[in-house]
């Protein structure tokens, strides 16, 4: 077993070895390494049954000054005189320290105001003080804080609590040598490790200093130690799979500003301007900004009309008087569909399939499935003939290509598609259905006015619901947390 130590353990054990025991700090100092050196080596030792470390925790307790009260009773008591609340007062740095002691002071007893004129301070009864300096003087002199009487614990709470005490932690560490250790240990520290190479290097080779000696073996099936590189964040991880899997089905990604016109986040969308989502409770609106160069021509009146009465699309629309000022307002957007709709509206009839991933943000209650900030994936098709059996099919393949095939459709209501979908995922850590994505066919109210008559598909996930899903979350918050180990020993997702 010796011949297989590092000569730093083989160092350790040959210092050890004449006295079976040391603290560390004294052996770091025997055996003139670095603390890190003897730490790594200990480890070493400890695990193979070499040595045994032994940890002792100590606290004690030390005076960081004296209770203001004291002071305050001293002067009083060295007075020759009573002396008056003003004179007493000027003997102090600050008011604050003042006020504090005379208060303390009084309550306790240990001085007694005459009302005059002039007020005075008189000597109480400074026997009540007695029990504070004493201990004072027991902890100065190093007394254990176990060995004070269990009646002065409050005093000692009321004193770290004002800074007058402190806690001071000490720990020492006890190294000693096991029975196997003690074999192994009886190498000469004169020859310890000189028969030995630890490596081999070019020098070693061209010089032929590796002959007559033996390379210390090496145990192959010692467990490695632990590295943690730099890597990118899960969220990062995941929405690369996203854009994998969206490109591997013929798509197209999009980028976009985080702030638009409200006419895109909602108008464009057939969402009427008195609709409750568009308020400041759901929404982050700019203060004061708006997009001053939109007008009321082109796409934007096409829009307008179709809220006001239909315009072309068969509708009745929501027959309330449109407003430009509404629809020219700066929000951050509150989903990435404002990203498709603007290609949509210029991709017209075009034959189009794209996506888009990115942050957005909502005014949202936080818990463990919401967000107020988040990623998104938006996408749309655009083609003749399309339907909602292709949808269903769409999501269906798509879920499957990121681990998810066990997914369901529900029918729901969205204001913008109709039919409408929602795709939802049991979560086993929750043990609860969890909606992951919104979908369904535009409406002509949607896609008429921008140019479009063909059907359009849409869709919409959050990227961390989908999360919660692949790890096996309770809540998604924590994939933001400070949780280091979490970060550094996450597997590789968990497939359903």
């Amino acid at each position: 077993m010796s011949s297989s130590l590092h000569p730093i353990e083989r160092k350790i054990l040959s210092t050890l070895a004449p006295i079976g025991s040391l603290p560390f700090d004294s052996l770091v100092s025997k055996t003139s390494l670095n603390e890190d050196q003897v730490r790594r080596a200990l480890q070493w030792l400890s695990s193979k049954g070499m040595v045994s470390i032994e940890e002792n925790r100590q606290s004690r307790l030390e005076v960081v000054r004296t209770p203001p009260e004291l002071v305050l009773i001293q002067k009083v008591v060295e007075s020759p005189r009573p002396l008056t609340v003003d004179e007493l007062k000027a003997q102090f740095g600050s008011a604050e320290e003042f006020s504090a002691a005379f208060g303390r002071a009084r309550a306790s007893g240990w001085i007694n105001l005459e009302v005059g004129p002039p007020s005075l301070v008189r000597v109480g009864d400074p026997k009540v003080s007695e029990a504070l300096n004493s201990l004072l003087k027991s902890v100065s002199a190093g007394i254990d804080e176990k060995s004070l009487p269990s009646g002065q614990a409050p005093l000692v709470a009321d004193l770290l609590k004002r800074g007058v005490l402190r806690r001071v932690e000490t720990r020492s560490t006890k190294v000693t040598l096991t029975e196997s250790g003690k074999t192994s240990g009886s190498i000469s520290p004169h020859t310890a490790g000189t028969e030995l190479i630890d490596r081999l290097t070019p020098d070693i080779l061209a010089s032929g200093a590796w002959k007559g000696k033996s390379l210390r073996p090496i145990d192959v099936e010692a467990k490695a130690p632990r590295f943690y590189p730099g890597r990118r964040h899960p969220v990062r991880d995941f929405i690369q799979e996203v854009r994998e899997a969206y490109i591997s089905m013929g798509f197209t990604e999009l980028q976009g500003d985080s702030i638009h016109p409200a006419f895109w986040n909602f108008d464009a969308l057939f969402i009427p301007q008195d609709h409750p989502g568009r308020d400041m409770q759901d929404t982050f609106y700019l203060d004061g900004l708006s997009d001053t160069k939109m007008s009321r021509t082109g796409t934007v009146a096409n829009v307008a009309a179709t809220h006001e009465n239909g315009w072309k699309t068969g509708s009745r629309g929501w027959g309330y008087r449109w407003r430009i000022e509404e629809a020219r307002r700066l929000v951050l957007r509150t989903h990435n569909t404002v990203l498709t709709v603007k290609a949509l509206s210029e991709s017209k009839e075009k034959e189009t399939r794209v996506f888009a991933v990115s942050k957005v943000y909502r005014n949202e209650n936080l818990d463990y499935k919401h967000l107020a900030e988040f990623y998104q994936m938006d996408g749309i098709m655009v083609g003749e003939g399309l339907n909602v059996r292709h949808l269903m099919g769409f999501l269906t393949e798509f879920y499957k290509k990121l681990g998810m095939a066990e997914v369901k459709l529900w029918p729901t209501y969205f204001p913008y598609t109709e039919p409408s979908l929602e795709v939802v995922g049991y979560s086993k850590a929750v043990k609860a259905w969890i909606e992951l994505s919104g979908s369904g066919v535009f409406r002509p109210e949607v896609t008429v006015p921008l140019g479009v008559s063909v059907p359009v598909l849409a869709w919409g996930p959050g990227i961390e619901r989908l999360m919660l899903m692949r790890y096996g979350l309770e809540d998604m918050r924590a994939l933001y947390g400070a949780d280091l180990s979490w970060l550094r020993n996450r597997m590789e997702f968990a497939r359903n």
